[in-house]
């Protein structure tokens, strides 16, 4: 259980570091723009470094430790923040550096590999309570660190902050050396297609993975469209500050930890697990429609707190069903895989994002978000109960 402490804290430290990181170079970005095309930008430059390195890396990550993918992702990142720091500290704070080190830090795979990780070191029976700790536990870090974030840049030089940044990266790389991971026999060399029409394979076998995939692939075009002006929303909609953004930013983050403590002390609901799934995915699209008619702040941060709330009912239950369907050999490829099939249409909602709230508003692009999730969450809740019983078998298993 060493082990499972180790990264259980490693997740923490790394969580806080990334979400302040893109904190600081957001903030930046808008401070130095103040555009909505520049931060729809920002967004669309990390998001294609994620889909980029997760498309090329994803099929080859079984063929490594996952602890040494998870260090390789951190020196990674230790690097960027330091030389974006150097930069800076010499007087050169382009936006063109920022966008780069947007870039370099998000070709990691970091997360895939923790996740695939989890397996290897808890039994069977623990998944849902450790991935409910791990998945409360990385949400508190984002509830703390955004507004500790707007603090320190509302009160310090963000040159100092890059700096820290970077510090504990490598921290973060130290402690996953630490961790003891198991050895399991490893898969057989194959070509990267190859590789990558294996962890196909496993979606024919268990359609409903693919399927589920699909549902928050739309969900994740309006979360993303509006997660690319949570800035300027708070700036000109709200007319709050650094700090206030802060506030609303580490709302959800809040309302998951409360969630992921319910979803870990109930009963995983076999007989209508899918169901409880898309319904959380309807609420929160509930929640854009409230955000697109609301201008008070802590009417927006209640929102949000009931959005981060019932997510943990989607993320939790359905990380489980991936590591209990999925052979251990290949679940990192096949998160990878799910990874792309989750981020595939966030190029598409920021763009829509960054043209909807420069073009409409931003209030008309939440209202429009709220709609399409509800919509698509609403019809896949139908769908799932028509096939409840052949569901409940795949999930029981």
């Amino acid at each position: 259980m060493k082990s499972v402490s180790l990264l259980f804290y490693n997740q923490l430290l790394s969580t806080f570091a990334s979400t302040f990181g893109t904190f600081c170079i957001s903030w930046i970005v808008y401070g130095e723009t103040g555009s909505k095309f520049a931060m729809g930008g920002l967004w669309l430059v990390s998001i294609a470094g994620q889909l980029l390195i997760q498309f090329l890396a994803g099929p080859y990550i079984d063929r490594f430790q996952r602890t040494t993918m998870m260090k390789t992702s951190e020196w990674i990142r230790c690097s960027a923040y330091f030389l974006l720091w150097m930069i800076i500290f010499s007087g050169n704070a382009e936006v063109e550096f920022l966008y780069f080190s947007a870039f370099i830090t998000s070709i990691v795979v970091y997360d895939p590999a923790a996740a695939a990780l989890i397996p290897k070191l808890v039994k069977d029976e623990e998944l849902v309570k450790v991935n409910a700790k791990i998945s409360g536990g990385v949400q508190l870090m984002r509830f703390i660190s955004l507004p500790a974030a707007g603090l320190i840049v509302t009160a310090v030089d963000y040159k100092d902050a890059l700096l820290s940044i970077s510090i504990m990266f490598f921290i973060s790389f130290t402690m996953i050396q630490k961790i003891n991971e198991p050895f399991i026999r490893k898969t057989k060399k194959n070509t990267w297609t190859g590789q990558f029409k294996e962890g196909f394979t496993i979606y024919r076998n268990h359609w409903i993975l693919l399927v589920l995939g699909g549902f928050i692939s739309v969900a994740s075009f309006g979360v993303y469209a509006s997660q690319t002006m949570y800035i300027p929303y708070i700036a000109e909609i709200i007319g709050g500050s650094a700090f206030e953004y802060g506030l609303f930013a580490a709302s959800f983050p809040l309302g998951y930890i409360l969630g992921s403590y319910a979803a870990a002390k109930i009963r995983v609901p076999k007989q209508s697990l899918y169901i409880v799934m898309t319904s959380a995915l309807f609420i929160g699209g509930c929640t854009y429609l409230a955000l697109g008619v609301t201008k008070i702040l802590w009417a927006a941060i209640l929102i949000e707190i009931i959005a981060g709330a019932v997510m943990p009912f989607w993320n939790i239950y359905s990380t489980t069903l991936y590591q209990r369907l999925v052979p251990d050999s290949v679940l990192g490829q096949i998160l990878s895989v799910r990874f792309l099939l989750t981020k595939a249409a966030a190029p598409l909602g920021i763009l829509y994002g960054t043209f909807c709230a420069s073009q409409i508003g931003i209030s008309a692009l939440f209202l429009s978000v709220g709609l399409l999730i509800c919509i698509v969450s609403g019809a896949g809740a139908v769908i799932l109960k028509v096939f409840r019983r052949r569901l409940a078998v795949q999930a029981a298993d």
